[in-house]
Order: C-alpha cells, then sequence, then structure tokens
C-alpha cells in the first residue's frame, strides 16, 4: 500500500514539473497535473492541498540528489576537496538537468509572491549557506585555509554559485567542468 501511494505521488511530482514548465504556474492546473499523472482531481487532494505545496514538494525532490552531494562533500576527510568536488558535481548536475533548473528558477519567482514559499525558499537559502559555512569553518580548523570569517564565505558562495547557474543558462556553449574548474580557482585554491 505504502509503494503504491509513493509511486501515485511521485507520478504527481512529475507531472507537476512538466505542467509548470509548460504552461507556466498560473498557468498549471489541479486538472492538469492530476490528468497528466493519470488520477482525478480528488486523487491530487488527497495527496496534496494545493499547487503551492506541490510546487514546494517537486522543489524538494528535485533537490534530492544535491543534498546527497552535499552529505558527501561533509564526509570528505579534506574539507577542501570536499567543497570543491561539491561545485563540480553541482554545476555539472544542473547543466545536465536544464528542465530541472528551469523548475528551479521559475520556483524561486513564485517564492517572491508566496508566504509559504518563501518559507521554503528561506529554509533553502539557510542549509545550504551553513553547510558552505560549515565546510569552510571545518577547513580553518583542519589548517587548510586561514579563512577570519568562515560565513562571509558561505553567504558568498552560495549565491556565486546561483549567479553560475544563470550565466550556465546564458551560455550553454560553456564546458560546465571548465566552469566548475574556475569557480573551485577561486573560491578553494585561494584559501
Amino acid at each position: 500500500m505504502k509503494q503504491a501511494k509513493e509511486v501515485r505521488v511521485e507520478a504527481l511530482l512529475s507531472a507537476a514539473v512538466e505542467e509548470f514548465l509548460q504552461k507556466g504556474y498560473d498557468g498549471a492546473s489541479i486538472d492538469g497535473i492530476a490528468r497528466r499523472a493519470g488520477m482525478s482531481k480528488g486523487g491530487f487532494y488527497h495527496h496534496f492541498p494545493n499547487k503551492e505545496v506541490l510546487l514546494m514538494e517537486a522543489n524538494r525532490k528535485l533537490s534530492e540528489p544535491i543534498v546527497a552531494m552535499a552529505e558527501q562533500a561533509y564526509a570528505d576527510e579534506s574539507p577542501l576537496h570536499g567543497l570543491s568536488r561539491y561545485i563540480e558535481q553541482y554545476i555539472t548536475y544542473w547543466a545536465e538537468h536544464p528542465k530541472e533548473l528551469s523548475f528551479f528558477f521559475l520556483s524561486m519567482s513564485k517564492a517572491l509572491q508566496s508566504e509559504i514559499l518563501m518559507d521554503y525558499y528561506k529554509e533553502y537559502v539557510n542549509a545550504s549557506t551553513d553547510f558552505f559555512t560549515g565546510m569552510f569553518q571545518k577547513a580553518a580548523t583542519a589548517g587548510e585555509a586561514q579563512i577570519s570569517d568562515p560565513e562571509a564565505y558561505g553567504i558568498t558562495l552560495m549565491g556565486a554559485l546561483d549567479g553560475v547557474l544563470t550565466y550556465s543558462i546564458i551560455h550553454p556553449e560553456v564546458d560546465p567542468k571548465l566552469l566548475a574548474e574556475r569557480v573551485g580557482k577561486i573560491w578553494i585554491d585561494h584559501k
């Protein structure tokens, strides 16, 4: 029974991504999402109370690979090596998943208009910033880097990576591994 529910929720999340990307958030309908998922509108409401929560949950699902990358980086014996690998994986992942990246940016734009979605993005930004700050603090403690303000490094790396993603959308001809290498030289090699 639980597996069937997970399959239905997964179908709704996938359908939502497709519907939102094709029609935009405002043009997407619960009926359309339910139809794409092969279920009724009632089936939709059995799992999600509204489009906002579905958008939020779809983002959580799409963020799972990023969370796994962060966990792997944190477990690395060398914090700077872990961060370097994370930067490469992060940029490469999004370059290889443009549909998901478009969905991420669509969701961010909706967060500016919705308190529920903004709360989700605050949680995301805070968790990401805490991860980067912790990694820079670990590097300083391990003697790998001289960093007097790990939080400043964490905040600015968080913002820089999202800026690099924007750049990669505008310049898809640029090799993501080259971008990651260049970002790594600035944030990791110069510590």
